[in-house]
């Protein structure tokens, strides 16, 4: 799902992807439950429809948005219709929203949840 947004994304420009550091993944889904952050900026790094990743530390990414400034602002399909907190700082900034319009099929938390105990993936974080 996530691939797909970066390439819906890449159509409008240069792409900054903004992604939340451990600690409030942690608090969110559990330590066990999530990639570490080292991982996902290298996964994240290696993919061609990206050309920025940026690591921000507070819950939402209000901060980074005012800093970037970027020209528009995505979200995947799982925010249709939904309030996201970062409008507030979109509008003040008069940043356009755009939500990607194909339907996310899962997502890593679920993967993760459903691989937990392969051995595969737990040799996997070990060299994080």
């Amino acid at each position: 799902g996530h691939i797909r947004l970066f390439e819906f994304c890449s159509q409008f420009g240069n792409l900054t992807v903004g992604i939340n550091a451990d600690p409030y993944l942690w608090e969110k889904y559990g330590k066990n439950k999530t990639i570490p952050l080292v991982d996902r900026v290298y996964v994240l790094n290696a993919c061609k429809y990206i050309d920025q990743v940026v690591v921000f530390t507070e819950k939402e990414p209000t901060k980074l948005i005012s800093k970037i400034k970027p020209d528009l602002y995505v979200k995947g399909p799982d925010y249709l219709n939904k309030d996201i907190p970062e409008k507030y700082i979109l509008n003040k900034l008069n940043i356009p929203l755009a939500i990607q319009p194909a339907e996310k099929e899962y997502n890593s938390s679920e993967l993760i949840e459903r691989y937990f105990n392969d051995s595969a993936f737990n040799k996997m974080k070990k060299y994080s």
